[in-house]
């Protein structure tokens, strides 16, 4: 199981203590790159209070991830309110609930990863400019969207394949990068040739333009089970209880209703861009249960389907990264 997370992970070449000391260096240079930029990292440990864990394993989270770890009487229909109150409040109320209610009799422990991003444009857009315009779908149709403008000297580069633009935050460490693939070419396939290498090689091709930029105003809310995703990934053992080894989090001796495994993940993310900036939230949950009882100015007008990624640019680190397949603006009361 520790084999697969690893290769997954691809961390396999470190060592635990070399992976967890780079995670950890990782968060305090994040959070503190910008101070015109909020981001935060929180984490947290909730345990089903009438089995008790590695001391060891939570020890290592505190540590590392600095993470809160609490034991909860699962059977209380309160305790997912008290774990949900702490994921509304570490996403400042973008996101308020991960956890469902009533939690499985056989769940035995929440992971949780809770993002929160605030960054206001290097270059802010005129609300002025701002301009009722139209989106075109993936099936040609056309949708109507609140269109931001602006000229500025910008990170950008063509290809045949695409048009990409960097959009600073702050004092430019974050920064948003826009992928928008050329009218021939389909987002999918774009995307399916982004991979680490690609990646590096596109940033680092980014050259100074003049540039006239069209971005559409969105707001949105996205919900998934990532189950099938991880597995496809190569991490299949880890959600098959006849086969996840997570021992190492247990204590050794005591009395468990059966085997440990991950029985459920799930990932919620909210977005904001407007004139100003932008505002980004996500949640990440492991849900683990035993078995059983067991030149000139260059155009870029982004109004089709498009990737974005907001980055740290000093570290590499990418923090949010989406598909904009329709620009939609949710109210939220």
């Amino acid at each position: 199981t520790l084999a697969a997370m690893r290769a997954t992970l691809e961390l396999a070449d470190l060592t635990e203590d070399e992976s967890n000391t780079a995670y950890q260096s990782l968060i305090e240079l994040l959070t503190g790159a910008d101070p015109q930029v909020r981001f935060d990292i929180a984490n947290s440990i909730w345990y089903r209070d009438i089995w008790t864990f590695s001391s060891d394993f939570l020890q290592r989270c505190r540590d590392y991830f600095e993470a809160v770890v609490q034991g909860l009487d699962f059977s209380d229909p309160g305790a997912a309110d008290v774990i949900n109150a702490w994921v509304k409040e570490n996403t400042q109320g973008k996101i308020e609930e991960i956890v469902d209610k009533p939690i499985n009799p056989l769940t035995a422990m929440f992971l949780i990863n809770a993002l929160y991003f605030k960054g206001t444009w290097t270059y802010e857009f005129d609300p002025e400019d701002t301009e009722e315009d139209e989106f075109t779908r993936l099936d040609g149709s056309k949708v109507p969207c609140r269109m931001m403008s602006q000229e500025a000297d910008l990170l950008y580069l063509a290809t045949d394949q695409f048009q990409a633009v960097d959009l600073p935050y702050g004092n430019g460490l974050f920064s948003m990068t826009i992928l928008l693939p050329r009218s021939d070419v389909h987002i999918n396939d774009l995307i399916t040739g982004l991979t680490p290498e690609s990646w590096e090689s596109w940033i680092s091709e980014l050259d100074t333009h003049a540039v006239q930029l069209e971005l559409p105003k969105i707001k949105l809310a996205y919900g998934l089970k990532m189950n099938d995703v991880l597995k496809a990934l190569g991490i299949g053992v880890a959600f098959d209880g006849g086969q996840a080894n997570f021992s190492r989090m247990l204590v050794e001796g005591a009395e468990y209703p059966g085997n440990l495994f991950i029985d459920k993940v799930k990932h919620k993310t909210f977005v904001q861009m407007d004139e100003e900036g932008t505002e980004a939230a996500a949640v990440t949950m492991v849900e683990m249960a035993f078995t059983s009882i067991g030149p000139s100015s260059l155009i870029m007008r982004v109004d089709r389907p498009f990737v974005f990624v907001i980055r740290e640019r000093t570290s590499g680190a990418l923090l949010f990264m989406g598909k904009i397949v329709e620009p939609v603006w949710e109210e939220t009361s």
